[in-house]
């Protein structure tokens, strides 16, 4: 069967493949979602030691100013079975370089050497109007940029406990460090095409907001949405082509990673029943499990 070429189209460009030192570690920027997919492959050459008896991987991220690593979601740790296992995160700061390191842990229990990499997920420019990003930990596929409307006000509420001193005008007081910085609302503007993600979104459970850095407004944060208003219509007599909605964050902590499955935006067994229709056709796609996992991103 003749192949037919459109010289028309525009060409594929493949995504920038990052190694560690030794080749067994293997990420790349994934642009559209502001993320990063990782792969382990300890059977190139050199092949590790006992690369056959590996079965799990586990992947940390060091950040810029950060006392220590944090472990990857998704890698926390991963299956790799045979020395072969993909991750994804996407949840490292935007537009500064992090460092990932994995660590294979062998059927025994025991841990082998460690690979490391260094990755830049790149930030709205400045001047960009969809500044900020809204990333579901649960259902990364919701995720989205939106334009940020109104600069929050944020609160860090003290922890303080008075009591009165006889015969003198001042209070004994006992004091704890502040509370996380919260914000009565966070407005965003969508487009009409988005409204019904932002529903879902707004609803997916523990959320987190990143910005570029430098960014004032606000910082990296974890929170469950508090109330919310919208879809308002932000247009004139409600004829809009955008909508806002507004929502109370209070921030929590970075939610427990330990045993956390793949998670990978855009992509999963139902994105691929949906694209094919036979266990062939998904075979001739995709040359490997590392590669059908990652969505051809690393093979």
């Amino acid at each position: 069967m003749p192949m037919i070429v459109d010289p028309t189209a525009p060409h594929i460009t493949p995504p920038t493949v990052i190694a560690s030192p030794d080749g067994w570690l293997t990420a790349t920027v994934d642009t559209a979602w502001a993320g990063v997919t990782l792969a382990v492959n300890y059977t190139t050459a050199p092949p590790l030691d006992r690369a056959a008896d590996v079965r799990t991987v586990r992947v940390v991220r060091q950040d810029p100013g950060a006392a220590a690593p944090v472990p990857v979601r998704s890698a926390d740790t991963a299956w790799a079975i045979e020395g072969i296992g993909p991750a994804y995160d996407h949840e490292a700061p935007l537009g500064v370089a992090v460092v990932y390191t994995a660590v294979p842990v062998y059927a025994d229990g025991t841990l082998g050497p460690e690979s490391a990499l260094a990755v830049t997920v790149p930030a709205p420019a400045p001047g960009d109007d969809t500044d900020l990003w809204i990333k579901s930990v649960d259902q990364p596929s919701l995720s989205l940029r939106a334009m940020l409307v109104t600069a929050p006000q944020p609160v860090a509420a003290g922890r303080l406990d008075t009591a009165a001193i006889a015969g003198s005008p001042y209070p004994a007081v006992a004091y704890d460090v502040h509370g996380a910085e919260a914000f009565d609302a966070v407005t965003i503007d969508v487009p009409p095409d988005q409204v019904d993600q932002v529903r879902d979104l707004l609803r997916s459970g523990v959320l987190l907001l990143q910005t570029r850095p430098g960014y004032q407004v606000t910082r990296d944060t974890f929170h469950v949405p508090g109330d919310i208003t919208g879809p308002v219509a932000t247009g004139k007599l409600g004829a809009s082509g955008g909508f806002q909605f507004s929502w109370g964050v209070t921030p929590i902590e970075r939610p427990d990673t330990a045993g956390q499955p793949l998670r990978l935006p855009g992509w999963s067994y139902d994105t691929l029943a949906e694209r094919y229709d036979t266990y062939d056709a998904v075979t001739a796609t995709y040359a490997s499990y590392q590669a059908l996992a990652t969505n051809g991103a690393l093979a």
